[in-house]
């Protein structure tokens, strides 16, 4: 499809509950440029079936049988695969909102990054988070494009659907594989360093499928620390690049201390409070702190005044002092998780 606008990428695994849904509001779209790389992804269900069901019916639908191999494995193959000027990602339990397609390359035209606003749930009614302005955003006011956009926690730009991607641009760049805890999150900042200009669509053309079980009923979990273990060793690299790069914004220029410290070290520290683990060490410990030492922001009430504690600890600048610390209170059973 050498003449197509928009490649849509799709990971599935196990989603047969949510996915014909899924993929009749990506054949619906009144956007008739695109094609729809759907991964099955070692799906054991009857995922692979609704796969091939939609594609004999609609050649832009294209599917690959793979081994299970992760989200990540999946959105690089189908990245591999794609022809589309732009590239955008689904995921199987979410939706593409009526007009969403065509309301993006609408405001795709001469840009290598469009955001676009989501709702927040797939009933009518669900809250939706957008861009306050639908405008472009050139290489000289790029700045301005994370004034306007950069949120709390980074909230529109910490996932990589609602968005297209000029293929070009991504060249190389590609999910990690061996990081299962933010990884998109990781995409999305990435592309951000290399992106030249970008425009905003103020209005909703995504939806987000709240799901009970989902990562944030796993955050005090070993697993999730061994995920923080890997993700933030490439998120701070990509978080100081993009503060070189845009020194006066003032938003990208808290993104460490509000983020990295104040989001990611402080629920780690957090953690180590509530429960027992054997991946509290002291040297663990130091590297944290090495983080936070890098923080010129980090006062002890400069993040949540809950967080005075931890940071309390760090100004001690005792490693072993603190371990000790977290190992006592961790040890009380009403400060279990």
């Amino acid at each position: 499809m050498s003449d197509c606008s928009i490649s849509i990428i799709v990971p599935v695994y196990n989603a047969q509950e949510w996915l014909e849904h899924c993929l009749e509001t990506i054949a619906s779209q009144d956007f008739e440029s695109w094609q729809a790389i759907l991964v099955d992804d070692g799906s054991v269900d009857e995922s692979g079936e609704i796969c091939d069901r939609y594609a004999s019916s609609d050649n832009r639908f294209i599917v690959v049988h793979k081994e299970n191999a992760g989200v990540s494995a999946a959105r690089n193959d189908a990245l591999d695969m794609a022809a589309g000027e732009f590239i955008m990602f689904v995921d199987s339990d979410d939706v593409l909102l009526p007009g969403a397609l065509r309301l993006l390359h609408e405001a795709a035209t001469d840009c290598d990054f469009v955001l676009g606003g989501h709702s927040v749930g797939l009933t009518p009614g669900s809250q939706s988070i957008c861009p306050k302005h639908g405008r472009r955003y050139g290489k000289t006011d790029m700045e301005l494009f994370f004034e306007d956009n950069l949120l709390h926690n980074c909230k529109m730009l910490d996932a990589p659907w609602a968005k297209l991607f000029r293929r070009s641009m991504i060249g190389t760049l590609r999910f990690c594989e061996n990081i299962s805890y933010a990884e998109d999150k990781l995409f999305v900042f990435s592309f951000l360093n290399v992106c030249r200009s970008a425009s905003t669509v103020c209005a909703p053309v995504y939806g987000y499928n709240v799901r009970p079980g989902s990562l944030g009923s796993d955050m005090s979990s070993d697993r999730h620390l061994m995920q923080m273990r890997h993700f933030l060793p490439a998120y701070v690299p990509v978080v100081r690049k993009l503060q070189r790069k845009y020194q006066s914004s003032e938003r990208v220029s808290m993104l460490y201390h509000e983020d990295v410290i104040g989001r990611y070290v402080c629920r780690l520290l957090n953690i180590f409070i509530v429960r027992r683990t054997a991946l509290l060490t002291e040297d663990y410990i130091k590297w944290l702190y090495s983080l936070m030492n890098a923080d010129s922001s980090l006062g002890v009430f400069s993040v949540r005044p809950a967080q005075a504690f931890n940071i309390l600890l760090f100004k001690i600048g005792r490693p072993a002092f603190t371990v000790s610390v977290y190992k006592f209170l961790s040890s009380f059973p009403w400060r279990r998780k």
